[in-house]
């Protein structure tokens, strides 16, 4: 199969189980399993997949689909421009954890270092 029909694929797929930003979310696994930057693709929608990419990639598939966090799927999350390693031992970040950090930094930003 093509790389865009996975694709399509599997959107269809988490949009079925209601899972939120279904093309974000298959972009990034997609990406996950192929080894490659999500930007990259765009650039190989036609590349055939083999048979053991095509197997990861359906395990990751299923454990997304049962709700898994992505971002224990992938090992990773983003937070506050940084790049965070992350296992099932941890909790993901919220954007909202984000929001209170841009806050604290406001209010911290005119403190004598070492006073919090």
């Amino acid at each position: 199969m093509k790389l865009l029909s996975i694709l399509d694929a599997t959107t269809g797929h988490f949009t079925k189980n209601g899972i939120p930003s279904p093309r974000l979310q298959s972009e990034l696994l997609i990406a996950h399993a192929l080894g490659l930057p999500r930007l990259q693709l765009y650039l190989q929608f036609e590349r055939e997949l083999n048979a053991v990419e095509l197997e990861n990639l359906r395990g990751l598939v299923r454990r997304r689909a049962s709700r898994e966090p992505i971002q224990h799927i992938i090992g990773s999350t983003g937070f506050f421009g940084l790049s965070l390693l992350c296992s099932k031992a941890a909790l993901v970040p919220r954007p909202e954890t984000e929001i209170l950090v841009e806050h604290a930094i406001r209010i911290l930003q005119n403190q004598p270092p070492g006073l919090v």
